[in-house]
């Protein structure tokens, strides 16, 4: 063989088959535009800025945003709704007009209300748990936003067992 022949192998040697597969699948990808609450949450909790307010004082402020709002709905319901809803039932039963002995008071009036006002304390609570979970979420976004760490991203190993816990467990007699 002459170099001349060499030469000509070298360069036109085909190419292999994940080379081209890449060329062939790979498509430019499309800058995503960020939402305007994902760019303001970036404008409230910059990387890098210390003139900005910290982790703790966000998750502060979202925390008492949630107790007042908690603290009102509690109020709200426990001094309006209730005594409106008992005052409703009490006209609506008969019980106002005195038309009803003791157990038909309890039976038409008071055993109703007693279940509103405990679906309306299951309601509240429903909403609290909700509320509290929206703090949470805002303040890892804020703190993911920052680039903090979290307590979720440190991975500890598992220690998973191989042998049967039964089997260490039993007596052994001697």
């Amino acid at each position: 063989m002459s170099t001349q022949t060499l030469e000509k192998t070298e360069t036109t040697a085909p190419t292999s088959t994940a080379a081209t597969a890449k060329k062939t699948t790979a498509k430019p990808v499309k800058g995503q535009k960020d939402s305007k609450l994902r760019t303001g949450w970036r404008r409230l909790a910059p990387e890098k800025e210390t003139g900005r307010f910290s982790v703790a004082v966000w998750a502060g402020f979202f925390r008492a945003i949630v107790l007042l709002a908690d603290c009102l709905l509690a109020s709200i319901t426990a001094m309006v709704i209730i005594p409106l809803l008992g005052a409703w039932l009490h006209q609506q039963s008969g019980a106002s007009r005195g038309a009803l002995s003791a157990d038909g008071t309890i039976t038409l009036w008071l055993m109703p209300l007693l279940f509103l006002v405990v679906l309306l304390a299951a309601g509240e609570i429903v909403v609290m748990r909700g509320m509290w979970r929206w703090a949470t979420r805002m303040i890892a976004k804020i703190r993911d936003a920052r680039g903090e760490a979290t307590g979720a991203d440190v991975t500890t190993k598992s220690t998973t067992r191989t042998t049967n816990p039964s089997k260490t467990k039993r007596k052994r007699s001697k």
